[in-house]
């Protein structure tokens, strides 16, 4: 497959049965593939009706799903639009929409690979380590620190044209687009677009004058390069000088939740 490759939305042709790679819709609901065949990475848009089930299939790898809209309720407590949830490999949540819900669901084909722990993160929409400034947002969900698994999950968006400098990162990634629109060279991703991009791939994205917001997945730690000065940057929350936020159950309460505590994560059950 191309180094550099974008799905689009395509609503008119959902998966019938509704499933995920490792996960199937129990109750009425829809999923569209929002990766490109072929890719290591994959990711799911799942549009859950009230009272429906998203059930994760075993074996399993380390997986994640985003709340777009509306409220998941896994394990029992409520997860708000915003929130994540990160599934360690060995783990077998329940989750149930409350409300019509929309779920983005993302993993890796080879699952075989990650740490091996069994529990469930419910995340708040601010994350768990936050940078903040005026018309800028970036949030990690994960940054491979986990001592139960290895993924990487980040949220970021800016309100005014954005232009990032010619860069690449040490893992395959997944961009998907929540709002606005993004360039990079002659492929345009729009709301509901995902863009694949391989590892040490270098490329540019710019956005439009309203700025974007994107969801950015990745299956384990990485590093990214500036290849203009060379420069290499641990991209973890401890490591870009982000802040750490310690009430990461702001949408729900967890039963093992994940905190970051200074440079390496603590763990609180």
């Amino acid at each position: 497959m191309r180094k550099i490759e974008i799905v689009n939305p395509d609503r008119s042709s959902p998966s019938e049965p509704s499933i995920t790679p490792q996960g199937r819709v129990i109750g009425p609901g829809q999923s569209w593939p929002a990766s490109p065949p072929g890719a290591s990475l994959w990711m799911t848009a799942v549009e859950l009706a009230s009272g429906s089930k998203l059930r994760l299939d075993r074996p399993h790898g380390e997986e994640a799903l985003f709340v777009e809209r509306g409220e998941l309720v896994v394990d029992g407590r409520v997860c708000l639009p915003g929130s994540a949830v990160v599934i360690e490999a060995q783990a077998g949540p329940t989750t149930e929409a409350r409300i019509p819900t929309r779920v983005l669901h993302m993993g890796a084909h080879d699952a075989g690979k990650g740490r091996v722990g069994a529990a469930v993160h419910r995340i708040g929409p601010r994350g768990v380590y936050e940078a903040l400034e005026p018309g800028r947002e970036t949030r990690f969900f994960a940054d491979a620190s986990c001592p139960g698994c290895s993924l990487w999950l980040l949220f970021t968006a800016r309100s005014f044209g954005y232009e990032s400098p010619v860069h690449s990162h040490s893992q395959d990634e997944l961009i998907h687009v929540l709002r606005g629109q993004i360039r990079i060279g002659s492929l345009t991703a729009v709301p509901g677009s995902s863009v694949f991009i391989t590892a040490d791939q270098p490329y540019r994205f710019r956005s439009g004058d309203e700025g974007f917001a994107f969801l950015n997945y990745r299956r384990g730690a990485s590093v990214m390069t500036l290849r203009h000065s060379g420069e290499k940057i641990i991209e973890t929350g401890a490591a870009t000088g982000m802040t750490a936020v310690l009430d990461v159950g702001s949408s729900t309460e967890s039963d093992r939740a994940h905190r970051p505590g200074g440079a390496n994560h603590g763990w609180t059950d």
